[in-house]
Protein backbone atom coordinates (compact mmCIF):
# COMPACT_ATOMS: atom_id res chain seq x y z
CA UNK A 1 0.00 0.00 0.00
CA UNK A 2 1.41 3.75 -0.31
CA UNK A 3 0.45 6.78 0.26
CA UNK A 4 0.29 10.04 -2.88
CA UNK A 5 -0.44 13.36 -1.95
CA UNK A 6 -2.79 14.13 -4.33
CA UNK A 7 -4.61 10.42 -3.56
CA UNK A 8 -5.57 9.03 -0.95
CA UNK A 9 -4.62 5.31 -0.26
CA UNK A 10 -4.40 3.20 -2.94
CA UNK A 11 -2.46 -0.12 -3.70
CA UNK A 12 -0.97 -1.74 -6.75
CA UNK A 13 -1.09 -5.09 -7.80
CA UNK A 14 0.71 -6.34 -10.90
CA UNK A 15 -0.63 -8.88 -13.73
CA UNK A 16 1.71 -11.20 -16.06
CA UNK A 17 1.28 -9.84 -20.08
CA UNK A 18 1.56 -13.34 -21.35
CA UNK A 19 -1.66 -14.52 -18.74
CA UNK A 20 -3.12 -11.48 -18.69
CA UNK A 21 -5.10 -9.93 -21.37
CA UNK A 22 -5.35 -5.43 -21.18
CA UNK A 23 -9.24 -6.31 -22.60
CA UNK A 24 -9.30 -8.30 -19.14
CA UNK A 25 -8.56 -5.98 -17.23
CA UNK A 26 -10.19 -3.17 -18.80
CA UNK A 27 -13.86 -4.89 -17.93
CA UNK A 28 -12.58 -6.18 -14.31
CA UNK A 29 -11.62 -2.40 -13.61
CA UNK A 30 -15.03 -1.45 -14.87
CA UNK A 31 -16.67 -4.26 -12.99
CA UNK A 32 -15.49 -3.29 -9.95
CA UNK A 33 -15.95 0.28 -10.56
CA UNK A 34 -18.47 0.75 -7.50
CA UNK A 35 -16.16 0.23 -4.77
CA UNK A 36 -12.45 1.33 -6.37
CA UNK A 37 -11.18 2.90 -9.26
CA UNK A 38 -8.62 1.16 -11.61
CA UNK A 39 -5.75 2.86 -13.06
CA UNK A 40 -4.10 0.64 -15.19
CA UNK A 41 -0.22 1.31 -16.73
CA UNK A 42 2.27 -1.06 -19.04
CA UNK A 43 5.12 -1.71 -16.79
CA UNK A 44 7.75 -4.14 -18.88
CA UNK A 45 6.50 -7.26 -19.01
CA UNK A 46 3.74 -6.78 -16.74
CA UNK A 47 0.54 -4.73 -16.18
CA UNK A 48 0.10 -2.53 -13.09
CA UNK A 49 -2.81 -2.10 -11.62
CA UNK A 50 -2.85 0.98 -9.10
CA UNK A 51 -6.23 0.51 -6.76
CA UNK A 52 -7.99 3.58 -5.19
CA UNK A 53 -10.92 2.63 -2.87
CA UNK A 54 -13.87 4.83 -2.92
CA UNK A 55 -14.38 4.14 0.64
CA UNK A 56 -11.21 5.61 2.41
CA UNK A 57 -12.05 2.98 5.40
CA UNK A 58 -11.55 0.00 2.67
CA UNK A 59 -8.79 -3.27 3.07
CA UNK A 60 -6.43 -2.66 0.51
CA UNK A 61 -6.22 -6.63 0.97
CA UNK A 62 -9.40 -7.37 0.04
CA UNK A 63 -9.64 -4.71 -2.82
CA UNK A 64 -6.83 -6.47 -3.98
CA UNK A 65 -8.38 -10.17 -3.89
CA UNK A 66 -11.89 -8.65 -5.71
CA UNK A 67 -10.01 -7.37 -8.61
CA UNK A 68 -8.31 -10.75 -8.74
CA UNK A 69 -11.39 -12.39 -8.79
CA UNK A 70 -13.28 -9.94 -11.67
CA UNK A 71 -9.87 -10.39 -13.76
CA UNK A 72 -10.03 -14.07 -13.45
CA UNK A 73 -13.53 -14.17 -14.38
CA UNK A 74 -13.03 -11.20 -17.43
CA UNK A 75 -10.33 -13.46 -18.79
CA UNK A 76 -12.44 -16.88 -18.69
CA UNK A 77 -15.69 -14.97 -20.13
CA UNK A 78 -13.21 -13.66 -23.12
CA UNK A 79 -11.75 -17.34 -23.70
CA UNK A 80 -15.53 -18.68 -23.74
CA UNK A 81 -16.39 -15.98 -26.39
CA UNK A 82 -13.16 -16.59 -28.35
CA UNK A 83 -13.88 -20.60 -28.26
CA UNK A 84 -17.75 -20.38 -29.27
CA UNK A 85 -17.60 -17.31 -31.94
CA UNK A 86 -18.07 -19.97 -34.56
CA UNK A 87 -20.66 -21.57 -33.32
CA UNK A 88 -22.28 -18.14 -32.62
CA UNK A 89 -21.66 -17.47 -35.92
CA UNK A 90 -23.35 -20.60 -37.20
CA UNK A 91 -26.59 -20.28 -35.36
CA UNK A 92 -26.62 -16.35 -36.61
CA UNK A 93 -26.06 -17.27 -40.40
CA UNK A 94 -29.10 -19.97 -39.90
CA UNK A 95 -31.21 -17.61 -38.06
CA UNK A 96 -31.03 -15.02 -40.74
CA UNK A 97 -30.96 -16.93 -43.59
CA UNK A 98 -34.60 -18.32 -42.54
CA UNK A 99 -35.32 -14.77 -42.61
CA UNK A 100 -34.97 -13.14 -46.10
CA UNK A 101 -32.87 -10.99 -45.16
CA UNK A 102 -29.67 -12.44 -46.42
CA UNK A 103 -30.88 -13.30 -49.58
CA UNK A 104 -28.86 -12.22 -52.14
CA UNK A 105 -30.34 -9.27 -54.55
CA UNK A 106 -30.46 -9.81 -58.01
CA UNK A 107 -28.11 -6.72 -60.22
CA UNK A 108 -30.29 -4.78 -61.85
CA UNK A 109 -30.60 -5.57 -65.72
Amino acid sequence: MTLEAEDAMSAEIAFAKVTTELDALQRAAYAVADVMTVDITAAGDRYVCTLYPRNPGADPGMLAHRIRAEVIDQALRLRIATQTEPLRNLIFALAFSRTGLAEAEEPPS
